[in-house]
C-alpha cells in the first residue's frame, strides 16, 4: 500500500479483490452458519437452552474478535463495491 500526504489529507492505493476473497466476509458467515448448527443440534440431541445460550454466546464472541483482528491488522485490500462507494472521495479507481 502506499501512501501520500496532501493538504491534510491522506491518499492511499490498495489493492481490489473480490468480496468471495475477503476475510472479513468468511468468517462471518462461519460465524452464522456455526450459530445456526448450534441452536439446530441443540434441539435435536435435547441440550438445555441455558447451555445452547452458552454456547451461541461463545460462537459470537470469538466471531466479533476475529473479525475485529482481521479487520484491523490483516486487511491490506477493500473490494470492488468499497471501492466505488458514496463515501469515497474519487470513483477513479487504479487497478
Amino acid at each position: 500500500m502506499n501512501t501520500t500526504e496532501t493538504n491534510l489529507t491522506t491518499v492511499a492505493q490498495v489493492d481490489i479483490k473480490s468480496a468471495w476473497m475477503s476475510k472479513i466476509n468468511w468468517t462471518q458467515a462461519v460465524g452464522i452458519a456455526a450459530t445456526v448448527l448450534a441452536i439446530l443440534s441443540g434441539n435435536k440431541y435435547e441440550i438445555p437452552v441455558e447451555t445452547q445460550l452458552a454456547i451461541v454466546t461463545g460462537i459470537q464472541g470469538i466471531q466479533a474478535a476475529v473479525t475485529w483482528v482481521a479487520k484491523t491488522w490483516f486487511t491490506t485490500t477493500i473490494t470492488p463495491a468499497s471501492a466505488t462507494g458514496p463515501e469515497t472521495p474519487t470513483r477513479e479507481v487504479i487497478k
